[in-house]
This record gives C-alpha cells, structure tokens and sequence, in this order.
C-alpha cells in the first residue's frame, strides 16, 4: 500500500458527503441552480473518492481504481458543457496544465486541489471562471490517473520482460 495522503474522514461517509455537496448550493438558488450544484459537485465528489482510492489502495488494486478514476474525470468533462448551459453559462473551457512529475505526485496535487474545492462551500464557482479552475482541476486528475496507469503498465512490461531473460 502506498503511504497514506491526508486523511479525509468525510469523504466515505455517506451523509457527510452529502452535506459537502449541499453546502455549494447559492444561498438565493431556484431549483435549476440547486440540482446543477448538486450534480457538479457529486460528480466532484465521486472524482476525489475514486483518486482517494487510488493513491492508497494496494498496488495490485491501482490498476482499477486509476481506470476509474480516469473515467470519472471524463464523464465529469463530458458533462460540464451542458450543466453551464442549463443555468445559463457559456461553457468557458480551461487550459489544461503541462504536467510535471510522477504520475503519483501529480494525482496527489490535483486531489489535493479538487479536495480544497469540494471543502471551500463559500467559494461561488456556478460561474464561467469558477467552473473553469474546477474543470481545470478534474482535469490534471484523470491525467494524471490515465499517466500513472501507463507507468504501471510498463513496470509490468519491464518485469516480465526481466523474468522471461532472466
């Protein structure tokens, strides 16, 4: 098992997740704004939950949970566009950042980040630039969780191919 990021006591438990989600809503929101913010920041949820597990799961479970992290990141991507639209923002994109580092720290800082988020409720982000720093984020996650996947991959390879030489 890999050593152990801060421990985050709410993320698994089901009603302190809950109350994480609810506490972004906008203080004056009509029920669009309420269900948009709640789809968001689940989603959001989901992404730290499965990067969470990946950073310290046992090394045969990595494989899995970065996978799964990758594909939350992305449907969390895939999504965004129309969640804008339905509370009427432009979808602003965002400017994914040059990784720099092992996969593993990478995933760690973006966490990290994406973690500060979904624990800042004050912050306003049902706005063009408070969507694109989330997306930005969720972003560096699943690269980083699809990079840490090839890094396994090919610790694989070179151990198989070490085994059949040696």
């Amino acid at each position: 098992m890999s050593a152990p990021g801060p421990r985050r006591p709410w993320l698994y438990d089901p009603s302190a997740g809950g109350r994480a989600v609810r506490a972004h809503r906008p203080p004056s929101a009509g029920a669009v704004d309420a269900v948009v913010s709640d789809a968001l920041w689940t989603d959001v949820l989901r992404v730290v939950r499965w990067a969470t597990a990946t950073l310290d799961c046992r090394p045969e479970l990595v494989h899995g949970t970065a996978w799964r992290t990758a594909a939350a990141s992305a449907g969390l991507l895939r999504r965004l566009r129309g969640l804008c639209a339905e509370v009427g923002l432009v979808w602003p994109g965002f400017s994914a950042v040059d990784p720099d580092g092992p996969a593993r720290g990478r995933l760690r800082a973006a966490t990290g980040r994406l973690s500060a988020h979904l624990s800042s409720p004050g912050q306003d982000v049902l706005t063009s630039e408070g969507l694109a720093a989330v997306a930005a984020d969720v972003d560096a996650v699943g690269a980083a969780a699809v990079a840490l996947l090839a890094e396994e991959a090919d610790r694989t390879v070179c151990s198989r191919v070490r085994a059949a030489a040696g």
